[in-house]
């Protein structure tokens, strides 16, 4: 049902999902909301790794935690909390019965899919609204990185005594098949170290310092290792003030990509980069042109993960070179 009378919109519940990634990519569709209705309340229920995104977010009036494992009374109990906040609209990107037990005068279709022919998973989201009657021609990224953030990252930065301009190199991933190897990143790094004079710093959560410390092992370039010590939006910040930044399939791109850094460098090997690919003019896709590939599936089905075993880390350095020379014109040019 389109919505004639955006003026009685008063609080919206914006229902999104648990991933980091995959919560980024619904960011667009908060950025509607509050440009199509900049008086309302908005509220954001997502799952736990949500916090770290929404909870002080200058769009979202009120994160929810929502755990999918908890218990039947409980999830009723937090249903009756959302009944009492009479929402005007609910936005579903869940595809869940929320909307429906909750109540609001309108909410997003259950029953309407979104049309093959559109790919990308952002404009996927953004076309639930469509229903609505909303426009989503201006749909920006809404990642937020505060003053606190960029004043962390510029100290710790200092501290170590990394020199600008840098590059951040991300090697983990949910997923295993979706890592380019330890061998290729080390050597990546060496190469963006002594031929481009860049310093290196790699970042991740917690369970990426194992496979960033393997790489450390065997790389004989000087890296700053940062792994698990930021959270999302330090790690955003440090995106911002970097040159370069390469990549899995991951959060951190998702979060380079919504913060337009500078040039983005990302590998693809089971998954589509036509869904979740950045599609900025600084990044580029680096990836195999094999039959199997993408798959989308959770395991290898030839057992050798060819996907990304094959990428070679030379071709690799000459394609990241091209785009961060690129990109270095560019900022001269906008200087002069």
């Amino acid at each position: 049902m389109k919505i004639r009378d955006k003026e009685k919109i008063k609080r919206i519940l914006f229902i999104t999902l648990s991933n980091i990634g995959d919560i980024i990519l619904t960011t667009p569709v908060l950025s509607v909301l509050k440009k199509e209705f900049p008086l309302a309340s908005i509220d954001v229920m997502s799952g736990a790794k949500g916090a770290e995104i929404f909870s002080g977010h200058p769009l979202a009036a009120r994160y929810i935690r929502y755990d999918k494992s908890l218990k039947t009374g409980l999830k009723w109990g937090l249903i009756r909390e959302l009944r009492k906040r009479k929402y005007d609209l609910i936005v579903d990107l869940r595809n869940s019965l929320f909307p429906l037990l909750i109540g609001s005068r309108y909410r997003t279709s259950l029953l309407k899919n979104t049309p093959r022919t559109i790919v990308h998973k952002k404009e996927r989201h953004l076309w639930k609204l469509k229903g609505l009657g909303l426009d989503t021609s201006d749909s920006p990224f809404a990642f937020h990185v505060g003053a606190e953030d960029e004043k962390f990252i510029e100290n710790r930065l200092a501290e170590l005594n990394v020199r600008r301009p840098f590059a951040v190199i991300t090697p983990g991933a949910k997923s295993d098949l979706k890592r380019w190897t330890k061998e290729g990143f080390a050597a990546l790094c060496e190469m963006i170290s002594n031929e481009l004079g860049l310093d290196v710093v790699m970042a991740g959560d917690r369970e990426d310092t194992e496979i960033i410390n393997s790489i450390k092992k065997i790389c004989r370039a000087k890296v700053f290792d940062l792994s698990g010590k930021l959270n999302l939006r330090q790690f955003g910040a440090l995106v911002k003030r970097s040159r370069l930044l390469v990549t899995n399939d991951s959060a951190p791109m998702h979060i380079g990509h919504a913060l337009k850094a500078r040039a983005i460098a990302a590998f693809f090997g089971p998954t589509d980069p036509k869904k979740y690919g950045p599609d900025e003019a600084n990044s580029v896709i680096i990836r195999k042109d094999l039959n199997c590939s993408p798959c989308e599936v959770a395991q290898c089905v030839r057992k050798n993960h060819e996907c990304m075993r094959l990428i070679n880390a030379d071709e690799v350095f000459e394609t990241v070179k091209k785009i961060f020379k690129k990109t270095m014109i560019t900022a001269i040019s906008c200087k002069n």
